[in-house]
C-alpha cells in the first residue's frame, strides 16, 4: 500500500491552510517583517524594475495545450501483463523499453488526474469534471498497482540486475517488496475518493442550508445581513442560536461522510498491520522522521503558547485588520508584485516566475463556484507544476500566492523523483512555501506603505496560528483515529475540548468548525506539517530581521535539500535550525515573534 497511498496524495500536492471553508495546500496567510521603503535591511537587494514576461529560453508545455481525454486503461493493463511476462525472460532491452513506456504512461495518467482536478476546482458545480476527477483518482491507484506488481516480477527474474541499474537500487528494492492491493483495498480507496468528492459538493452548497428560528427560515446570507439591521444587532442570543443551528444543519450532512472516511482508513491501516491510521500516515504518506509520540510533545509545548496568543494577542484590533490594508491589487497586480519581489529574494525565483507566467501554469482568480482554497499540483508528464489560487480580496492573497509559489519553485529545482516509490517529506515542502512567505514580508513596507504594520501583525500572527492550528488538528485527528467508532456528536465535542486545551474556547461545548477544513477529509494528519514548517519559518524570519541574507541563505539551504531523500530533522539540523523535539525549543522559537506582536499591538 505504500506506493498507492503516496501516489494518491501526490495528485493534489499541497493544500494551503485556510479559514473555513478555506488545501490543497490554508491559508498560511502572509508572513512579514515590514521594511520602511527608505531604510532597507542589511543585505537586502536594491529595488529592481517590475518583471516582464519573456519567452527566451523557456521551453516547455503551455497549460492551454494540455488536452484532457477520458482515459481507457485497457492498453495499459495489457502491457503491464506483457511486462510481467517479459520479466521472466532474458530480454533486458525489451523489459527496459517497455518499463520506460509504461512509466511515461503512468505519468500521463497522473497528469490527467491533475488536469481534471484543476478543472473541477475552477467550477465545483461542474458534474463532468467532478466525475472525471474521481475516476482518475481511482484509475491512478489501480494503474500504479498494476505497474508495481509487474515490476516486482521483473525484480525476481533474469533481468533484475539490469533493471536495478536502470531504475536505481532503492526503487528496485521498494518494488521487490511491493505488496499489491487486495480487491477490498481497491474498493476502499475507490470509495474514499467518492466520499471526498461528496464532501466538496456539500461544502460548496453550504450556503443553501437553513435553520428555523421564531417562525422564520434563516440562511447564512440572512443571518449576516447588514450593519445595524443584522440579527446580531437586534437579538444576540438569537443570533447565536441561528449561527450554531446553521452549522449543525451542515454538520448533520458532512459528519457522516467523515465518519465513513475514518472507518475506511482505519480498515486500510489494520490491513497494513498498523494500530492506527495515524501511524500509517506519519510513516508512509507524509515521510516523517518522527512519530505521533514526538508530535504529542510538540502539541503539549504549543498549548502554553496558545493560551498566551488566544488569551490576548488575537483580541488585538490588528488581528481583524485585513480590510484596513490596501489597496488590494487584482490578479495581474498580485502576479507582478510576486514576480518583482521574489526575484529580489533570489534569482532562481525570477526564473521560476518567468516559466510559470510564460506557460500559463497558474489560475489566480476569484469566483462564486471556485474551490475556496489554494494549492499546487504536479504535472508530471510535462515535468512541471500548476498553481491554483482562490483570491479573497484582501492582503492575505499575496501571502497565499507566495506560499504556493514556494512549492512551484521547489518543483522547478527538483523535478526528478520516482512516481512509484518516492515519498517526499511534506514537512520540508511546507518550509519551502512558508519560508518564502516569511521572506517576502521583508518588503511589506514598500508593498503596503501605511498598512505595513497591520499587514506585518497579520502575517506574524498567522505564523503563530499555523503552529497552533497544526497542533490542534493533528491532536484532534489522532484521537479520532485511535477511536475510529466515534459518533458525530462525540467528534464535535472532542474538537471543542481540544481547542480549549490550547486556550481557544467557544461559547458552547461543541465546535463544528473542524468540518470546514478540507484537509480533514482529503489529507488527514497533514495539518501538522503547517505547524513544524511554521516553526522553521519563524526561525528564518528571526535570522532575516537581523541580516536579511542570512535568512535567505537558511531558506535556500532547505530548498537545496532533496525532500524525497532526506527527513525534516536531518535537514533542519544541517541548516542550523532548531528542532521542536529539543526541550524548551517551541517557547524559545516563538518568543521573539510574540514579543514583536506585542510591540505592534501597543503601537497601533
Amino acid at each position: 500500500m505504500k506506493i498507492i497511498i503516496s501516489i494518491l496524495l501526490a495528485v493534489v500536492l499541497l493544500l494551503t491552510a485556510s479559514e473555513p471553508f478555506a488545501p490543497v495546500r490554508e491559508l498560511l496567510r502572509p508572513a512579514d517583517r515590514a521594511v520602511m521603503a527608505d531604510a532597507l535591511p542589511t543585505g537586502a537587494a536594491e529595488p529592481s524594475p517590475a518583471p516582464t514576461v519573456s519567452t527566451a529560453g523557456q521551453e516547455g508545455a503551455d497549460w492551454a495545450d494540455m488536452d484532457y481525454r477520458h482515459y481507457d486503461p485497457a492498453w495499459f493493463y495489457a502491457q503491464t501483463d506483457r511486462l510481467a511476462a517479459l520479466g521472466a525472460q532474458d530480454d533486458v532491452r525489451a523489459v527496459l523499453e517497455l518499463y520506460d513506456t509504461l512509466y511515461a504512461e503512468l505519468a500521463r495518467i497522473d497528469t490527467l488526474g491533475a488536469i481534471a482536478y484543476i478543472r473541477y476546482c475552477a467550477d465545483v458545480t461542474d458534474a463532468y469534471w467532478s466525475q472525471e476527477s474521481v475516476y482518475c483518482s481511482k484509475l491512478l491507484a489501480e494503474a500504479a498497482d498494476a505497474l508495481s506488481l509487474a515490476c516486482r516480477g521483473v525484480t525476481e527474474g533474469p533481468c533484475a540486475e539490469a533493471f536495478a541499474a536502470h531504475v536505481g537500487d532503492g526503487a528496485a528494492e521498494a518494488l521487490a517488496d511491493y505488496v499489491p492491493m487486495t480487491d477490498r483495498e481497491a474498493e476502499l480507496t475507490g470509495r474514499e475518493a467518492e466520499l471526498v468528492d461528496e464532501y466538496n459538493a456539500l461544502i460548496n452548497d453550504a450556503d443553501a442550508v437553513s435553520y428555523s428560528y421564531l417562525g422564520r427560515t434563516w440562511t447564512w446570507d440572512m443571518l449576516n445581513g447588514f450593519p445595524g439591521v443584522s440579527l446580531a444587532d437586534r437579538d444576540y442570543d438569537g443570533y447565536l442560536e441561528v449561527y450554531y443551528g446553521l452549522q449543525k444543519e451542515l454538520n448533520d450532512l458532512v459528519a457522516p461522510v467523515f465518519t465513513e472516511l475514518v472507518s475506511i482508513r482505519a480498515e486500510l491501516a489494520e490491513a497494513e498491520g498498523y494500530e492506527s491510521y495515524a501511524d500509517l500516515a506519519y510513516e508512509r504518506v507524509y515521510g516523517r522522521d518522527y512519530g505521533p509520540e514526538e508530535a504529542q510533545l510538540l502539541c503539549d509545548a504549543a498549548k502554553a503558547v496558545g493560551k498566551e496568543f488566544y488569551g490576548s494577542l488575537d483580541q488585538s484590533p490588528l488581528w481583524y485588520g485585513y480590510g484596513a490594508v490596501g489597496p488590494v491589487p487584482d490578479a495581474d497586480g498580485l502576479m507582478r508584485t510576486l514576480g518583482e519581489y521574489a526575484g529580489r529574494i533570489d534569482p532562481t525565483l525570477a526564473e521560476s516566475w518567468q516559466y510559470m507566467t510564460c506557460h500559463g501554469l497558474c489560475d489566480v482568480s476569484d469566483g462564486e463556484n471556485r474551490f475556496p482554497g489554494s494549492f499546487t499540483v504536479a504535472l508530471n508528464a510535462y515535468d512541471s507544476a500548476f498553481i491554483f489560487a482562490h483570491l479573497s480580496g484582501n492582503c492575505a492573497d499575496l501571502g497565499s500566492l507566495a506560499h504556493e509559489f514556494g512549492h512551484f519553485a521547489y518543483d522547478r529545482l527538483h523535478p526528478d523523483y520516482d512516481l512509484l516509490t518516492d515519498t517526499p517529506c511534506y514537512d520540508l515542502l511546507e518550509v519551502h512555501s512558508t519560508g518564502l512567505e516569511t521572506l517576502l514580508t521583508e518588503y511589506y513596507g514598500e508593498i503596503y506603505a501605511d498598512g505595513a504594520d497591520t499587514a506585518r501583525f497579520l502575517a506574524l500572527g498567522e505564523l503563530v496560528d499555523a503552529v497552533l492550528e497544526g497542533c490542534i488538528f493533528d491532536e484532534f485527528q489522532r484521537r479520532i483515529y485511535s477511536s475510529p467508532d466515534m459518533t458525530p456528536d462525540e467528534i464535535d465535542r472532542l474538537f471543542a475540548d481540544v481547542c480549549a486545551e490550547y486556550g481557544r474556547e467557544e461559547l458552547r461545548d461543541v465546535d463544528y468548525s473542524w468540518m470546514y477544513v478540507s484537509h480533514t477529509f482529503e489529507s488527514p494528519l497533514y495539518y501538522l506539517s503547517y505547524a513544524v514548517s511554521a516553526l522553521a519559518a519563524i526561525q528564518i524570519w528571526d535570522l532575516a530581521r537581523e541580516d536579511f541574507r542570512s535568512g535567505v541563505d537558511a531558506w535556500k539551504k532547505v530548498m537545496d535539500a532533496d525532500a524525497y531523500k532526506a527527513g525534516y530533522s536531518t535537514v533542519l539540523t544541517d541548516c542550523g535550525l532548531r528542532l521542536f523535539t529539543e526541550p524548551g525549543a517551541v517557547e524559545d522559537i516563538c518568543r521573539p515573534l510574540l514579543e514583536e506582536l506585542y510591540r505592534l499591538d501597543a503601537a497601533a
